[in-house]
């Protein structure tokens, strides 16, 4: 009988230690660490990129563009267009008015992109956009 007891009293200051039964003692409620990079307020990737795809945009003005994003570290515009693969000198002047502002922070090249998703047009920082053959 005196094990039993002993025993009992061994479970009791454990529950008692771990504070089992007193208010706010439970467990917490999870939450995510701080920089998680899940919160509300992230900001998408086209965001820290800057201004640069709105600029390029702005600056092609050709009806052919569907979309200008930002790819990588933010190292290369990548512009998709309704062109066909044979319209690569149209996909190069795209290009060429591309570059005139998109070589800022951290963009070094531009790829121009057709509606089959050949790529029509590159370009990198110093040098003239070539024609994708």
């Amino acid at each position: 009988m005196a094990m039993i007891s002993r025993n009992a009293l061994v479970a009791i200051a454990l529950v008692v230690s771990s504070g089992c039964g007193q208010a706010g003692a439970g467990p917490r409620s999870p939450s995510p660490p701080p920089g998680d990079g899940q919160s509300a307020t992230s900001a998408p990737a086209q965001d820290s990129c800057g201004e640069t795809p709105d600029k390029v945009r702005q600056r092609a003005q050709q009806p052919e563009i569907e979309s200008v994003t930002m790819q990588g570290q933010c190292t290369l515009v990548s512009i998709e267009t309704t062109l066909g693969d044979g319209e690569s000198s149209a996909a190069q002047k795209i290009c060429d008015s591309a570059a005139e502002v998109a070589y800022t922070g951290d963009t070094n090249s531009i790829s121009v992109y057709g509606r089959s998703g050949k790529e029509l047009s590159v370009g990198i920082a110093g040098a003239k956009c070539l024609a994708q053959p």
